[in-house]
């Protein structure tokens, strides 16, 4: 589920479907909850957004302002 292996396509696991998280914020910030049903058809379940919003806040590729609820892209330039 979370990285591919024999069973698990690339396309399926959460590294795969952490880039279509970025698309989604890398133009705008956007709250979890708009964030969420945004991309929410391509997740299978919401623990799978979870866990990408978790892997790419703790590889420091987001940033989540807790005061005002959003989710920015962290540019790398």
């Amino acid at each position: 589920m979370i990285v591919p292996n024999k069973v698990i396509r690339f396309s399926d696991s959460i590294i795969g479907k952490m880039p279509i998280i970025l698309e989604y914020i890398s133009t705008k910030e956007m709250t979890i909850k708009e964030l969420y049903f945004s991309t929410q058809n391509h997740f299978e379940e919401i623990d799978e957004f979870i866990y990408s919003i978790d892997v790419l806040y703790l590889l420091d590729a987001i940033r989540v302002d807790f005061d005002k609820g959003v989710v920015k892209y962290v540019s790398k330039d």
